[in-house]
């Protein structure tokens, strides 16, 4: 290699190195796991969950296909309804699965009590209600969560005898920015 070459080299190795940490710092993430609970209740007096459409096949199939419900479900700290209330699940459900119990989500956990007060996540999935767990995507964020990414296990806690009231516990695992934007 000639010096004009090495010359050149060294200055040019020098930017992609400096790029290279300005974008490793820029891009990095950690993670952080919480856990929350939904209270779905279906009595008239009580609802959180409300059906506003369904298809020809809704009453025919067993798995409800079609069936497309609304949703402003409280969350909270613990399985007691009575425990700290964190929010509400706010979105639509629809039942997308013809053989089986399988919702398709898109809804928003929006936080107005505890420390995320302010806050929201938005998970879109499937929900297969029959599986012990179901996995389903968190795609955004919003407050301390902007720019979230990541996934909710979610378990049936308890079912009424009479399926009008459930309560279910999701456990979050979120990727989110060490060095989150500011605002303007």
């Amino acid at each position: 290699m000639n010096t004009s070459s090495a010359k050149l080299l060294f200055p040019a190795l020098f930017i992609v190195a400096f790029l290279t940490t300005i974008v490793s710092v820029e891009s990095a993430d950690y993670m952080k796991r919480f856990r929350f609970y939904l209270h779905d209740d279906f009595r008239v007096e009580n609802a959180t969950v409300w059906p506003v459409a369904h298809s020809d096949l809704t009453n025919v199939l067993p798995s409800q296909f079609g069936l497309t419900l609304v949703t402003d479900t409280p969350i909270t700290a613990t399985a007691d309804k009575d425990s700290e209330y964190f929010g509400q699940m706010q979105g639509l459900v629809q039942y997308s699965d013809k053989k089986k119990s399988v919702i398709t989500v898109c809804v928003n956990a929006v936080f107005s009590g505890g420390k995320y007060n302010g806050s929201s996540l938005s998970l879109v999935g499937k929900n297969a209600l029959g599986d012990e767990t179901r996995e389903m995507s968190v795609v955004a964020g919003t407050g301390a969560f902007r720019f979230a990414r990541g996934y909710i296990i979610s378990r049936t806690i308890s079912l009424s005898e009479d399926q009008n009231h459930a309560v279910y516990e999701y456990d979050a695992t979120l990727l989110l920015p060490l060095y989150p934007a500011k605002d303007n």
